[in-house]
């Protein structure tokens, strides 16, 4: 029983410091991508949620309606506050939920990091397009690249329909 016990604090300890590398690393991500599209506060990055509606802001800056992922467009402010959506549908919906959540994750955050990607790259935001939506799902490919680019700032990219 004792090795059971044993087992189980491993597991949970273990899962807490995974956990708190994956914290660590992503807002160490955001932070460094705060700074480099020059957002005066990139401290902000450490705060979870808080960090997400900040990407969102910098990356809709100057324009009033946003072509998402090339394919619907939406007001600017409804896309700011698109976070709310996947973890609604998963909390509401559970099971099938959490896939449909999967799928406007990849949307939403793909969308975002597609136009980190193209600022970082000085490319076009729909050639990004791809690695974005993958980035969506799986994140470690944002904390990757964003830890990855050099420190000098750059000029934010939109995709060619955005209204501006």
């Amino acid at each position: 029983m004792e090795l059971l016990f044993g087992l189980f604090g491993g597991f949970v300890f273990g899962g807490f410091v995974i956990l708190a590398l994956l914290y660590v690393l992503s807002s160490l991500a955001f932070v460094k991508v705060f700074r480099k599209l020059g957002y005066q506060s990139p401290g902000l990055g450490w705060v979870p949620i808080l960090n997400i509606f900040i990407l969102a802001t910098i990356v809709t800056t100057g324009v009033s309606k946003v072509k998402v992922l090339g394919a619907f467009e939406l007001d600017v402010n409804i896309y700011r506050f698109l976070w709310v959506l996947p973890l609604a549908v998963s909390l509401l919906f559970g099971g099938w939920g959490t896939t449909i959540s999967y799928i406007f994750a990849a949307i939403y955050y793909g969308d975002m990091y597609s136009r980190v990607y193209a600022s970082f790259d000085n490319t076009d935001v729909e050639d990004q397009t791809v690695l974005g939506a993958v980035s969506g799902i799986i994140s470690i490919i944002f904390v990757v690249k964003a830890l990855a680019a050099d420190n000098n700032l750059v000029q934010l990219r939109f995709r060619h329909d955005d209204v501006r």
